[in-house]
């Protein structure tokens, strides 16, 4: 009741008048009131949360679950793993066993009597016989097939100073292959004995009398010069070579060379298999002193090249060369 409001009087006899009812929706202040017939229900709003204000604590129920379910999902865990497990070890077990069953085939085809080597088949050779190649192979009739290996039985072969390189292969069943490419030998260098040079220069083999047979030699470096230069000594070897076939090739009319002689001041020097005569060409420009020296050839006469002694071809180009006859005729042309 607010103060200054001064209720109206009633008769004793007159029945009091109820409140009247306020409706749900509207607001009455901070509470909201219902009345109903028999009685008044206040509904509070839930409060506001305001800046740095803690809520209500509230209760969580905690179930602790019981030892048997722990253990259950335990061995489930357990189990799965277990089952894993024993796919990957059945698996490994499936490959190691295929891998040995594989070895034990492979071991098997290997030693079978049918791969056995029945035939060595070489390849037509000029200076190394069937027989030696056969030896140096190292497979023997009999062996496993399978088991040769064909590059290390290539690398044996070359071994062989005649051979330059060889191709082995394995023609199954039974028959192993070899073909064998030959160093050819161009000419003869005497390095305190004759060994015989191939294309490049290079010496490959001491000379028998048969094999240096026919071959030019070439003289002027010492064995020993060799092995300090050897770089050195086998471009003087190709720089005679190119000599040699320059005036061999094309010229059979030439007279026969039996030796082509270094020296490291004047350079190089052809000598006559007829005579012995020396033709000094000196360095460079070999076609034209080649050929200023078949005019020589052809105005000798009835003696030939036999007749010479020194040609002087190392010189400077002119009209005139000097040259050196036998004892019996001496002239300058």
């Amino acid at each position: 009741m607010r103060a200054g409001v001064v209720p109206p009087k009633r008769s004793r006899s007159e029945p009091p008048k109820p409140f009247p009812a306020a409706p749900l929706t509207e607001p009455a202040g901070p509470s909201a009131v219902a009345a109903t017939r028999d009685r008044i229900t206040v509904q509070h709003p839930p409060p506001k949360r305001r800046l740095f204000r803690r809520r209500n604590n509230r209760r969580l129920t905690v179930m602790r679950p019981s030892i048997a379910s722990v253990l259950q999902d335990s061995l489930r865990a357990v189990g799965r793993r277990l089952a894993t497990l024993g796919k990957v070890l059945a698996v490994l077990a499936f490959v190691l066993a295929s891998a040995q069953g594989g070895r034990l085939l492979v071991g098997r085809v290997i030693a079978s009597p049918r791969f056995a080597v029945r035939d060595i088949a070489v390849g037509p050779t000029e200076h190394v016989s069937a027989e030696e190649v056969t030896a140096l192979s190292g497979v023997k009739l009999g062996d496993k097939l399978l088991s040769v290996d064909p590059d290390a039985v290539a690398a044996r072969l070359t071994t062989h100073p005649w051979i330059l390189a060889a191709r082995v292969r394995r023609d199954l069943p039974s028959t192993l292959s070899i073909e064998i490419t030959e160093r050819r030998a161009v000419a003869a260098a005497l390095l305190g004995a004759l060994y015989l040079l191939d294309d490049a220069g290079r010496p490959f083999k001491r000379a028998t009398f048969a094999e240096a047979d026919g071959l030019p030699v070439i003289t002027g470096v010492s064995r020993d010069q060799y092995a300090a230069v050897r770089t050195t000594s086998e471009a003087v070897f190709r720089q005679a070579l190119v000599l040699y076939s320059a005036y061999t090739d094309g010229h059979r009319e030439r007279p026969r060379l039996s030796e082509v002689h270094v020296d490291p001041r004047t350079g190089f020097t052809l000598v006559l298999f007829d005579g012995s005569g020396e033709i000094r060409l000196g360095r460079g420009d070999f076609p034209a002193k080649l050929a200023r020296l078949d005019r020589i050839f052809a105005a000798l006469g009835p003696r030939g090249p036999s007749a010479l002694s020194v040609v002087y071809l190392d010189g400077p180009l002119s009209d005139r060369v000097a040259l050196r006859l036998t004892a019996r005729r001496t002239a300058e042309n």
